[in-house]
């Protein structure tokens, strides 16, 4: 056993053997040293395993929604908000815009390409119709549900109904 006030002199021998049989052994396993290493050429095309890469990735800036996809997301958030029956066509108030039966739909995004018409109106929807250039496809369609009734948008909290007059206990008048 190694006395106390030597113990710290007995681990640094211990440990300096261990390092030079450790040093001595692990020099042969290396294989190559630092210096000894040709640098590796890339070329342009390969990628580097090793470099840093950008936190946002570059993208080619196409839209991901067509102007088909855009015009469907726009008329179906707008609100309808007034029907009106009768004369030579129905009209429905759709946002700010007046659609009736057989008009076209005003264009709705800047260099808008797909032009729109109103194939019909009913009580129940209003069908907008594309203008195809080629009368052998089906037309697309979008079809906007009517629903006129009113709707709670917001529950405001009362106070609760009294239904007992207070008890004449409860009174207080001063004398």
């Amino acid at each position: 056993m190694i006395p106390p006030r030597l113990l710290p002199l007995g681990l640094l021998l211990l440990a300096g053997g261990l390092s030079r049989s450790i040093a001595g052994d692990s020099l042969s396993s290396v294989g190559q040293l630092p210096g000894e290493k040709a640098p590796e050429v890339l070329l342009p095309k390969e990628r580097n395993p090793f470099t840093r890469r950008d936190e946002k990735p570059t993208e080619i800036t196409a839209d991901k929604e067509s102007e088909e996809t855009k015009l469907r997301a726009i008329l179906r958030s707008m609100p309808l908000t007034g029907l009106v029956r009768g004369g030579a066509s129905d009209k429905v108030l759709l946002g700010s815009l007046i659609l009736q039966t057989g008009g076209p739909v005003p264009p709705l995004l800047k260099g808008q390409t797909e032009r729109l018409v109103v194939a019909a109106v009913t009580e129940k929807q209003v069908e907008i119709q594309f203008l195809e250039t080629e009368t052998t496809a089906e037309p697309r369609r979008i079809f906007i549900p009517i629903d006129l009734h009113p709707h709670v948008t917001a529950h405001l909290p009362t106070l609760p109904k009294i239904t007992e007059p207070p008890a004449e206990t409860d009174i207080h008048v001063p004398e």
